[in-house]
């Protein structure tokens, strides 16, 4: 059904309806209605992580943040309500609202308005003794070691960084670590911070030991976990 793509369109309810191809896999990207500033959250929907449409609503009630939850998906302007598993198309963007009632995006301008990397703000007393030290910290077995290189070093080759979220590894992004978009390892936290939507305040390698700078981030093996002030907990990452 074809939908006006006006601002406020009310949309029909949505049915429950499981995913008919248990072997497909789809990579979607969620948005959030009326919102230019959340950098979208992606998914990968198949007959394992979903196995009906209001399993999805509930998870990404947990992922969007609105009021009353995600009860409303639709294309990007709104021309075409989501009905179930199957309307999801592989690589497509949609938007999620918590009402019938859904405000279009123009997913151009919504990248184009997401906080650039080198965005600053001042530093706290935390951050610049971080930002200080010349040691890397090994979480299980509490060793101290100096670090090989010091905070003064640039990213001069663009790096594909994954980043996972501490504690729950179903959460993660993958950017690309490179100068002109990194220039310090603060401004890096501050945009990791907008992307997993939770302050991240310390970034590890999947076994445990600190990433303190640009410097051992460049020299990680291309995935860390991001870290709030809580500690670092090993899993499956």
């Amino acid at each position: 059904q074809r939908l006006s793509s006006g601002s406020g369109q009310t949309l029909p309810s949505r049915p429950l309806q499981p995913i008919s191809d248990p072997s497909a896999s789809k990579r979607v990207c969620f948005y959030k209605s009326g919102d230019y500033k959340f950098s979208g959250h992606r998914m990968v929907i198949n007959a394992r992580t979903f196995k009906t449409f209001e399993a999805l609503l509930d998870a990404l009630s947990k992922k969007v943040p609105l009021p009353f939850g995600v009860r409303t998906i639709t294309t990007p302007r709104g021309t075409h309500l989501v009905r179930g598993l199957d309307d999801l198309q592989d690589g497509g963007s949609y938007v999620c609202s918590d009402r019938k009632r859904v405000k279009p995006l123009n997913l151009v301008e919504v990248n184009r308005r997401q906080v650039p990397w080198n965005t600053t703000r001042p530093l706290s007393a935390g951050r610049r003794k971080r930002q200080g030290s010349q040691f890397v910290q090994f979480g299980r077995r509490n060793e101290v070691r100096p670090a090989k290189v010091t905070e003064r070093a640039a990213v001069r080759t663009p790096k594909r960084l994954v980043v996972i979220k501490n504690r729950d590894p179903t959460v993660k992004r993958t950017i690309v670590l490179q100068k002109r978009t990194a220039p310090t390892f603060d401004s890096l936290l501050d945009y990791l911070s907008q992307i997993l939507q939770f302050p991240v305040l310390k970034l590890y390698s999947t076994d445990g030991r600190r990433v303190d700078g640009l410097a051992a981030l460049i020299l990680c093996s291309g995935v860390v976990v991001a870290a709030g002030n809580e500690p670092f907990r090993l899993a499956n990452y």
